[in-house]
């Protein structure tokens, strides 16, 4: 079985095993095994890692072998560990027995009893026998651990010397003469394969063998065609019906077409293979070939899944990726022709060694088929590249930005695999065959097994997070049955999807470095060593610790920052939470995950907390006086985030600046004025200073609005419109309800007044605006002036004018005008002329 079909499908074995051991669990904890003894486990690793270093001194072993070696390392370690700490509390139990013993007397001291004597020196033999076997069991854990770093390196070196040993070009004209020239001895081999094939079926020619073959042949013709397409129609149906239009439907059936396409053609070739063992026609030589051609068979089949899952031609509603038709249409063959020349060029690795070829001919089949794998890989990217523009360009014709397939990752990813492609073609001219082959199938190893993980992220994330949701039948179900609310089913599943995610993308890591070398124990001896290193007294001195240490703190942080973006991404907008509690628990993550991560760190160096103590009580002095502004802001801002007497979001007013609350720092806080700039505060200003806080708690807002009214005006119909247009306004509260004062009581003019209260203070600005405007429209149109009687206007203060002086001009009735004075009839006496007489009514 090669390494290319073994590693895709992997990925899917370990899910399928992780299922199975979860199931089998508890059956298997219902019949505990006894424990061994500790010195019995110590006693029979002794033996194991004995013979482990006996058969590496053989100078022949492959890769397989040591492999297998090496996975022997691990259990036994973890054993002898385990053994050793059972035998700690035996060592502990040993010692204050003799403390309560005590010491022998002193010369002159009074003699003790023979009892208490014997007593000492038999507590005393079994400590010493325990520390025994305790220092064994480590000096047992340091030499596997020195036999696993002997069988890494070996390999190491074998897989460089199989890799980089050169041989011939395929530019040299003589390997192919030659390769020609073994053309009959190879044509022997297979007839002599054929003949020992045909004599084996001779042999156990009968009916019961011939029926196993023909049922064989025809559930493999079964599986293989309606067998797949009823299989996939039948997962599509039962995702359709019972999920609902969300994304986990679409990933269900991506998942399901690439189960199918997988399994059938997997279990077609199987169920020829076992039909031809049971009927005895495989011969063993034949046996590895035919293993071949069953993982080729679910290669093939995972390939044509994930191309169907990912593309989905004609139907664009279900496809992971966001492309047109045309663009479909250049890519959708490539990963089948990629994949049918990998697994033709190991079937042919395997037949060669099969018939045992000449290493000619070996050398060409392997170098042909590298240079192969890498063309058809060049040709999948230039249709890439051809379907990008084609996308930019449709998108142009819409007056869309044009965005590149997956952004710079996938750049990068496209560009590696230019230059990995370019090192299989230099290396096959240049004569480093098994290296130019082994490039090549990496290329696409990676590409299959990435492209599956990132199926599987998207099943995972969409069954967690939105199968989960009150939404669906199963969310439904579990939310009825346990009692949780939608949202806190909700949150569990984000949970869960990012546990899970974590765990896929270290399996996936795991798989795609295993061909490297790299193996599960591999990586738990690393960690091992990681946490012992190489210590001097308590603190650990070695350069992978000091490595180890910086790249924890950068991993923590790294990590801090993704868990608070999930925080307030994910988890937290599903909560009823109001927006400055989200803030001050992300910003309290934020500390909590920093000390934290710089606590693990020192600690992690072999500084212990009661060190870090002394050494920050020795430097509390200097930071008091030195750093004394930055521990006062540090302290107030954990105390605005603990007591939250502003908090992100809040409308605040500090000295004669008013904003809005944006960020709450360790050091400071950043308010957003209302002309868009930013205000920088310390924080203890928040705490030794007067602030007030508009919409502390978040109060219930009041718009006021004084009007003047004429005094003729009717106050009871003043009062029902005010009452009536602030009833209207939908953001105006029912409750309390809006009310009208009759402020002042004038000669000419009165004065009213109208509350009404809003959800926010944030909206009183803006309902009294409107308000304003309904008002004035409601006051015209009952007729009413707002703001007492209008002055009249120039023409009719003139016409106002002239009617009163017409009035004054006008004759009151029995009063006649005096005749006009005439100075020729004045009388010419002195005496004054006699006063009219009054007129009787």
């Amino acid at each position: 079985m090669t390494t290319g079909f073994r590693a895709p499908l992997l990925l899917l074995a370990v899910l399928a095993m992780a299922f199975a051991a979860l199931i089998a669990g508890p059956v298997g904890a219902q019949t505990p095994a006894a424990a061994p003894q500790p010195i019995a486990t110590i006693d029979s690793a002794r033996a194991e890692l004995d013979q482990i270093e006996a058969t590496l001194k053989r100078e022949d072993l492959s890769d397989q072998e040591l492999s297998a070696l090496r996975n022997r390392i691990e259990p036994l370690s973890v054993g002898v560990g385990e053994a050793v700490e059972l035998l700690g509390p035996q060592l502990s139990a040993a010692d204050a027995r003799l403390a309560q013993i005590g010491p022998k007397p002193a010369d002159g001291e009074p003699a003790e009893s023979p009892d208490v004597a014997k007593e000492r020196d038999a507590q005393t033999a079994a400590r010493q026998k325990v520390d025994e076997q305790i220092k064994r069991g480590r000096l047992l854990q340091v030499e596997a651990s020195q036999v696993g770093d002997q069988i890494t390196q070996r390999r190491r070196e074998l897989l460089a010397k199989r890799l980089f040993e050169r041989s011939r070009s395929l530019l040299d004209p003589t390997l192919w003469i030659e390769t020609v020239t073994t053309i009959p001895r190879e044509a022997r081999s297979v007839q002599l394969l054929a003949s020992d094939w045909s004599a084996v079926i001779g042999r156990n020619l009968s009916p019961s063998s011939i029926l196993a073959a023909l049922g064989s042949i025809l559930a493999a013709l079964i599986l293989l065609l309606p067998g797949r397409r009823w299989l996939a129609d039948l997962g599509q149906r039962l995702v359709v019906e019972q999920m609902p239009k969300t994304r986990l439907r679409r990933s269900s059936t991506a998942m399901l077409v690439v189960i199918a396409s997988t399994l059938a053609p997997a279990l077609a070739m199987l169920s020829l293979y076992w039909g031809l063992r049971i009927a005895g026609w495989l011969p063993e030589r034949v046996a590895p070939l035919a293993v071949a051609a069953v993982w080729a068979a679910g290669f093939l089949g995972l390939t044509h899944g994930l191309m169907r899952a990912f593309l989905t031609p004609g139907r664009p509603s279900w496809r992971l990726i966001e492309l047109s038709e045309n663009a479909i249409a250049e890519i959708k063959n490539q990963p089948m022709w990629c994949a049918l020349v990998f697994v033709v060029g190991r079937l042919f690795d395997r037949f060669n060694d099969m018939i045992v070829a000449s290493l000619s001919a070996s050398i060409v089949v392997s170098g042909v088929f590298a240079v192969a794998n890498a063309g058809t890989f060049a040709l999948a990217l230039r249709r890439v590249r051809a379907a990008e523009r084609l996308e930019d360009a449709e998108a142009a014709s819409q007056g869309q930005s044009a965005d590149r397939f997956g952004g710079p990752f996938a750049l990068l990813l496209r560009l590696l695999a230019w230059v990995a492609v370019a090192t299989v073609l230099l290396s096959a001219a240049t004569g480093y065959i098994a290296f130019a082959q082994f490039l090549a199938n990496q290329v696409i190893w990676i590409a299959v097994v990435l492209s599956l993980l990132f199926l599987l992220l998207v099943f995972v994330d969409d069954l967690l997070s939105t199968g989960l949701s009150a939404d669906t039948p199963l969310g439904k179900a579990i939310s009825g049955a346990t009692g949780v609310r939608a949202e806190s089913l909700e949150q569990i599943g984000v949970v869960l999807s990012g546990v899970a995610r974590v765990a896929l993308i270290g399996v996936a890591a795991i798989i795609l470095l295993a061909p490297w070398g790299l193996e599960s124990t591999d990586v738990f001896s690393w960690l091992r060593f990681a946490v012992n290193g190489v210590r001097v007294g308590d603190i650990n001195i070695s350069i992978a610790g000091v490595l180890g240490a910086v790249l924890l703190v950068v991993l923590g942080f790294a990590l801090t920052k993704i868990v608070q973006r999930w925080l307030d991404r994910d988890l937290l907008p599903k909560t009823r939470m109001d927006t400055g509690l989200k803030a001050s628990i992300n910003t309290g993550v934020g500390y909590i995950g920093g000390i934290t991560v710089i606590v693990i760190a020192v600690s992690y160096l072999g500084f212990s907390l009661d060190r870090l103590a002394i050494v920050a009580g020795a430097l509390s002095v200097g930071i008091g006086f030195g750093l004394q502004a930055v521990i006062s802001n540090f302290v107030s801002g954990v105390i605005l985030l603990a007591e939250r007497p502003i908090k992100a979001g809040d409308w605040i007013v500090i000295g004669s600046d008013q904003g809005n609350v944006r960020r709450i720092s360790v050091r400071s806080t950043e308010i957003e004025l209302f002309d868009r700039s930013t205000l920088i505060v310390p924080n203890s200003d928040f705490i030794t200073k007067s602030v007030k806080n508009v919409t502390h708690g978040n109060p219930v807002g009041r718009v006021q609005i004084e009007l003047t009214i004429a005094a003729d005006v009717d106050p009871a119909e003043v009062k029902k419109l005010l009452l009536a247009t602030a009833k209207a306004h939908s953001s105006v509260l029912a409750f309390p309800e809006p009310q009208v004062f009759f402020n002042s009581l004038g000669k000419a003019d009165n004065t009213f007044a109208l509350f009404a209260s809003v959800a926010s203070p944030r909206q009183a600005s803006s309902v009294k605006s409107d308000l304003n405007f309904a008002l004035v429209k409601a006051f015209k149109a009952a007729g009413v002036a707002i703001g007492g009687a209008a002055a009249p206007s120039l023409p009719e203060a003139v016409d106002r004018v002239g009617e009163v002086l017409a009035r004054l001009s006008r004759p009151v009735p029995g009063l006649e005008p005096a005749p006009p004075h005439d100075a020729s009839r004045a009388p010419l006496s002195d005496e004054p002329p006699a006063e009219p007489q009054a007129t009787k009514s």
